[in-house]
């Protein structure tokens, strides 16, 4: 099955809205305790940057949520993953690597030089992680150097070709 990946619309903001009740409730058993007004509020006024996966049909099925950061210890700019959400009707689809190889793209495009964010507890998420990041502490992880902008360079690209050639984690060490 093909996916686009895209910038979030204000026509999204419905879908988002339901993408994220599913999440909150799978995630943390508990309902979304936002609202679509103020995510479009903050969608439109650059508070946050949504990418979106759409199905063939033009159902939206995925989503990758992230703000700006800098780390003060290497003074670069970089990317904070607030959230990454599939259905668990298109997940084991690639949906989540499209979504943050576009997401790299995005960051590297504004000057960023690296992607982090934190694994909910999900075996299936924890191993992609290890797979292309580094792990600094419990949960948090880290895409930088050659492996972030390996990850950058596969956006758009179709998802075997991203699948096999991932970037490994020692390229995190690497300028």
């Amino acid at each position: 099955m093909s996916y686009s990946i895209r910038r979030a619309t204000r026509n999204d903001i419905s879908p988002l809205g339901s993408l994220l009740n599913a999440y909150m409730q799978e995630t943390y058993g508990g309902a979304w305790g936002g609202n679509t007004q103020r995510l479009e509020q903050d969608l439109l006024g650059n508070t946050v940057d949504i990418l979106v996966a759409e199905a063939p049909e033009g159902e939206i099925i995925a989503f990758i949520a992230w703000v700006a950061c800098y780390d003060l210890h290497w003074c670069m700019k970089g990317g904070d993953v607030i959230d990454l959400f599939v259905c668990s009707a298109h997940r084991s689809r690639g949906v989540a690597v499209m979504l943050i190889a576009r997401a790299a793209t995005e960051i590297q495009g504004r000057g960023g030089t690296f992607l982090k964010g934190g694994a909910v507890e999900n075996p299936v998420v924890h191993r992609l992680y290890q797979r292309i990041a580094r792990n600094t502490s419990g949960h948090d992880y880290y895409v930088s150097g050659r492996a972030f902008r390996r990850l950058a360079e596969l956006s758009g690209k179709r998802i075997r070709e991203i699948l096999t050639n991932l970037p490994e984690a020692a390229w995190n060490q690497e300028p």
